[in-house]
């Protein structure tokens, strides 16, 4: 019992710099950077970590906004992962219940990521207070940019930055509290270039080679490959450049960027060779050329069931944080602007509960105003995989890895949306960001106490891959800002 009461203290660190840690949170929020570009936002971290005693290298693995802040010595050593980029386009006002903004085409943080940076540097506040204590064994804060679209924790694996870690712990914002035990979707994105030859619309027709014909039966191609495709797989597309706004110029140029998805790497691999063929296909079609460039690729997610447990057994023991009646009722008012069918990540969640009570229990809690509640963990025989994509999936191919979710959101909020940028800087999304803080803090030194808790993982995930190969971003592929994607 006393040492379990001895890693509970530690944790009061967090409350002691709770003020900092909200204020970086909405310093953060305000940056609202993109990916491969958050350097105000990687600074302040570094300058936050630095001033607490942390060993902090910047620009690590060749990403000038990639960083890593490290404290201790020897094994164990866990990793705990940290993001800090925002999306483009979803510039909202905070705390207003309504879409509102005076810059709608700027940037915001629609996927609550200035809160997953600061909720993991509290985390590693905590572990650095129990090592100082005189206990073996090494806390690694990694800062990793652009995992919205840009996939920096794959540039980051090719690099081997996990390789050397005994496991990696995160969390997530979301209107849950809840341990991930999911899998994600493998991707690759790929632009694709379209050159033909201009002509004049009207006067010579005959003599132009349309890029931009060619990337439209691209597109044609596409949909119609998606009634042969597996159920999981998914393909979208943008098209980002349509060759000028002349429409009696025969364009020149066209592109768009891909992006393929499968519940595994091959698979996606394999679907997106399919898709390269349906472009060169269009290019004879239309007597143009086609070049692709991949952009970058992530891994699917590698659940890890003991690992999962240990952070569930955290997060039970800490519980919920209370929550005031004005919390309650502005979260009731954000909830009432979620569109229909915006419930079905909490619907999924009820399907996975095998236990009638589990189900039961969610069903009756699915009106409440505000999530405060744990939903319950069920190690699972077969592991779902989620229609979405995270970069967080290349670090547990590298090592055993966990992730929590922790409620920052009014129930029924979707992600990516004005009403995530809105509650960013709420006193709710505060508390929940100091909960997976802490639970990410008590699992971290549960495990360094426990290694043998650590070999269960680490036979578990070896077990796991067995077969399986992972696919790495190819060496000659390089970290792409948002805005060069043109």
């Amino acid at each position: 019992m006393k040492q379990e009461l001895d890693l509970h203290r530690y944790l009061a660190e967090i409350d002691e710099k709770a003020m900092p840690l909200r204020a970086l949170s909405d310093q953060i929020w305000e940056y609202a950077e993109t990916q491969f570009e958050e350097f105000q936002s990687a600074d302040a971290l570094c300058t936050f970590l630095e001033k607490e005693g942390f060993t902090v290298e910047r620009g690590a693995f060749d990403i000038k906004t990639a960083f890593t802040a490290t404290f201790g010595s020897g094994s164990p050593k866990i990793g705990i992962l940290g993001e800090f980029d925002a999306l483009s386009g979803l510039n909202q006002e905070a705390g207003v219940v309504r879409k509102q903004s005076d810059h709608p085409e700027a940037n915001g943080h629609g996927c609550g990521h200035n809160l997953l940076g600061v909720g993991s540097v509290a985390a590693a506040l905590a572990v650095k207070k129990y090592l100082e204590d005189g206990f073996p064994g090494t806390v690694a804060y990694f800062g990793c940019p652009g995992e919205e679209g840009g996939s920096g924790k794959a540039y980051m694996a090719r690099a081997g930055a996990f390789s050397e870690l005994d496991c990696a712990l995160t969390w997530h914002p979301s209107s849950l509290n809840m341990v991930y035990q999911n899998s994600s979707l493998a991707n690759f994105q790929v632009q694709f270039t379209f050159h033909g030859i201009s002509a004049h619309a009207a006067g010579s027709p005959e003599m132009g080679r349309s890029a931009l014909d060619a990337l439209e039966l691209m597109n044609v191609g596409a949909n119609f490959l998606r009634e042969h495709m597996i159920e999981k797989a998914r393909i979208h597309y943008a098209v980002t450049n349509t060759g000028g706004y002349s429409p009696n110029v025969v364009q020149n140029l066209a592109k768009a960027i891909y992006l393929v998805r499968a519940p595994r790497q091959d698979q996606a691999l394999e679907l997106l060779n399919r898709v390269k063929k349906i472009a060169e296909g269009a290019a004879l079609m239309t007597e143009t050329t086609v070049e692709h460039q991949m952009i970058k690729s992530c891994a699917n997610m590698i659940s890890n069931q003991v690992l999962e447990q240990a952070m569930f057994d955290s997060l039970t023991e800490i519980g919920t944080p209370g929550y005031t009646p004005e919390e309650y009722e502005l979260t009731q008012r954000y909830a009432e602007t979620a569109p229909k069918g915006a419930d079905r990540g909490y619907m999924d969640a009820v399907q996975e509960r095998l236990d009638p009570k589990n189900k039961r229990f969610l069903l009756e809690k699915k009106a409440d105003p505000l999530y405060d509640f744990i939903v319950p963990y069920e190690p699972m025989h077969l592991v779902r995989v989620e229609a979405g994509s995270t970069d967080v999936g290349d670090v547990s191919w590298m090592c055993p890895t966990a992730q929590l979710y922790a409620a920052t959101w009014a129930p029924g909020t979707p992600g990516h949306s004005w009403q995530v940028v809105s509650q960013g800087k709420s006193s709710h999304a505060h508390k929940g960001m100091l909960l997976a803080g802490k639970v990410i803090a008590l699992t971290a030194m549960r495990l360094m106490q426990q290694p043998e808790l650590l070999e269960q993982a680490k036979e578990e995930h070896t077990l796991v891959l067995q077969g399986q190969t992972y696919l790495p971003i190819p060496d000659e592929i390089h970290p792409v800002p948002l805005r060069t994607m043109s």
